[in-house]
């Protein structure tokens, strides 16, 4: 017994089918293209009620000698900026892409996660710094005002965060974005707890407790959006591949054996895969039918959408 690419038998045609199901994959783009209108929205109006608040944050900030309140002025014009990027990496991704551009913009998408994930960790080594300066260095604030504005941003924060929510929620590009707000949020809390226990006990060490909680936390989801984007960007499998050929190889009996499996992710829910299949020789016939059936169980059950499926022919010399 042995196999053979079709193909390199002079006697017989080679046969490389390449799988497009140009109607699901249709279906798939007008999906893309539906959430992306509604997280354009949503980012837009999360963008501008950011920025705001940023502005107002920083001139408070100032006004009541509040270094906490600065640093998390400062805190939001990153979440600005990570909101920009994503906004962007949207805009750019719904274009029309130039044919070299044989998977489109999908992965600016990717891209922008990663960019927001590296923005996430550098606002938490800004906090950080801050609580310890603030410790260091204390001094007599405007409780009240920096308080109340302190108050507001955390509403804007929420507000945001429902906002967000509107959108896809398993998009890593506004996932990320969501983390940058919620970030946000969190350092808003510290800050207030930090303003009320500052009132009433003068203990400054609290605020590097609640920045260092903070930091923790925030650092958690800025390692998961960081490791999704890296390994998509590395072109690691989403799913498990020995996973795939176990389920081909039971579910589909005129498939022998399944090998150089490749799976890459193009951007969320937008997988690809390439492949040598073993088949007998009396099937060969029946192949179109076989890639059929294995295309839609592949998509059915694992969302890969698009695939290029090689045909070995296994002959028994007995």
């Amino acid at each position: 017994m042995y196999s053979c690419k079709i193909g390199l038998n002079s006697h017989k045609p080679k046969i490389k089918e390449h799988s497009h199901k140009h109607h699901d994959e249709d279906n798939h783009d007008h999906h893309h293209h539906d959430h992306r209108t509604q997280d354009k929205k949503v980012l837009k109006i999360a963008l501008v009620i950011t920025f705001i608040t940023m502005i107002a944050e920083f001139i408070f900030g100032f006004l009541s000698n509040s270094l906490a309140l600065i640093s998390d002025a400062i805190h939001m014009f990153t979440h600005s900026f990570a909101l920009i990027i994503s906004l962007i990496a949207i805009i750019i991704a719904s274009k029309k892409a130039p044919a070299d551009k044989t998977f489109g913009y999908y992965r600016i998408e990717v891209l922008a996660a990663f960019v927001n994930g590296i923005t996430i960790i550098l606002s938490i080594f800004w906090i950080l710094y801050e609580a310890v300066e603030r410790y260091f260095n204390p001094s007599e604030i405007d409780l009240m005002t920096a308080g109340t504005v302190a108050v507001i941003g955390l509403i804007v924060n929420i507000i945001t965060g429902v906002i967000l929510m509107q959108g896809d929620k398993e998009n890593i590009n506004l996932k990320s974005a969501f983390i940058h707000m919620l970030s946000d949020a969190l350092s808003s809390v510290a800050i207030i707890l930090g303003y009320i226990l500052i009132y009433y006990t003068s203990w400054y060490f609290i605020d590097i407790l609640l920045a260092v909680l903070v930091s923790f936390v925030i650092g958690k989801w800025a390692y998961t959006v960081l490791k999704q984007s890296i390994n998509t960007l590395m072109e690691s499998s989403p799913i498990s591949i020995e996973e795939v050929k176990n389920y081909i190889e039971k579910n589909h009996s005129e498939i022998l054996d399944i090998h150089d499996i490749h799976i890459w992710e193009i951007t969320q829910d937008m997988y690809n895969m390439t492949a040598h299949i073993l088949i007998n020789e009396k099937d060969i016939t029946n192949y179109a039918q076989i890639l059929h059936d294995v295309n839609h169980s592949l998509e059915d059950n694992y969302s890969i959408v698009h695939t290029t499926l090689q045909i070995e022919i296994n002959n028994d010399l007995h």
